[in-house]
């Protein structure tokens, strides 16, 4: 099911917390390809719009362990990886399957 969460796209390089379907998410802008993800790190529960993006990756806050955008792939081989949710923009309006 897709979920419409923006009006429009984020600026590039940006972090914008959403919400589909009672879930927290984030959906990012990276060198021009939309991304979307759990607003959360795996490893210690907190939101990972707090933290950064670096290159193609989302680095956390808390600790610095990161999670690739398009594979949810975790920097630490004991962490898990970051979910990760298929994103498309219709119109100007971005929409989550979730």
């Amino acid at each position: 099911m897709w979920v419409k969460v923006l009006d429009s796209a984020p600026k590039e390089g940006t972090m914008v917390k959403v919400t589909a379907d009672d879930k927290n998410l984030f959906v990012t802008m990276n060198n021009g390809t939309l991304y979307a993800a759990e607003n959360r790190c795996p490893h210690e529960d907190i939101e990972l719009t707090l933290g950064c993006l670096k290159g193609n990756r989302v680095k956390c806050s808390l600790h610095g362990y990161s999670f690739d955008l398009v594979t949810g792939d975790s920097s630490e081989e004991d962490v898990d990886n970051m979910l990760t949710y298929p994103v498309k923009q219709e119109n100007n309006e971005i929409y989550i399957e979730v």
